[in-house]
């Protein structure tokens, strides 16, 4: 393994231009589904069925006659030993799968579900196009379900199937504006 790569997975890492922390498995995370607007605030699960219009929880997302869960896409780090970069996204999915897996979220049963067909809702990379057409994989005890891409073709699903090597995964992380030498390297 890469002694940069090994360094970045077993040490926390704050990054010095946004000041998030990376420690052990790197992750990102997408606040909200990229066609809800910034200015929609976030508000407790409850929400979803106690207001009426646009919400936007944690775990949830309602806008207009669009629904969408919290997902997680995995990218592997090669030559890793099985580490792998997460992305924390959000998948466009139909209002019965919605609603049957808001009925199961609470109770933590959600993995009785299986798969389902799901829309990846946030441009990954960033200068992507979107929605991306994935199946959405319910895990056990309460995790957020992941996302594995369909289109066999496109960048995010080579890089399910081959992995991103340290150059790859150091490229992914400056599109989205983190200083890569205080990722790598001591501060």
């Amino acid at each position: 393994m890469d002694a940069h790569l090994a360094r970045m997975l077993s040490s926390s890492r704050q990054c010095r231009c946004c000041g998030a922390t990376f420690a052990q498995l790197l992750s990102l995370s997408c606040d909200r589904p990229d066609i809800v607007p910034g200015d929609l605030e976030v508000q407790d699960n409850t929400a979803v069925f106690a207001t009426n219009g646009d919400v936007l929880t944690e775990d949830f997302c309602r806008f207009g006659n669009l629904r969408f869960l919290r997902a997680v896409l995995a990218i592997p780090l090669a030559d890793s030993r099985g580490e792998e970069f997460i992305l924390g996204t959000w998948a466009g999915v139909s209002e019965e799968v919605f609603m049957e897996y808001f009925d199961l979220f609470e109770l933590r049963e959600t993995e009785s579900m299986g798969s389902r067909p799901a829309w990846l809702s946030n441009q990954i990379p960033p200068d992507s196009s979107g929605p991306l057409a994935c199946m959405l994989h319910m895990r056990p005890d309460g995790q957020y379900p992941e996302l594995q891409v369909s289109e066999v073709n496109h960048d995010l699903a080579r890089m399910q199937e081959l992995g991103l090597d340290l150059e790859e995964l150091l490229i992914f992380l400056h599109a989205y504006g983190h200083d890569l030498a205080s990722l790598v390297y001591d501060a």
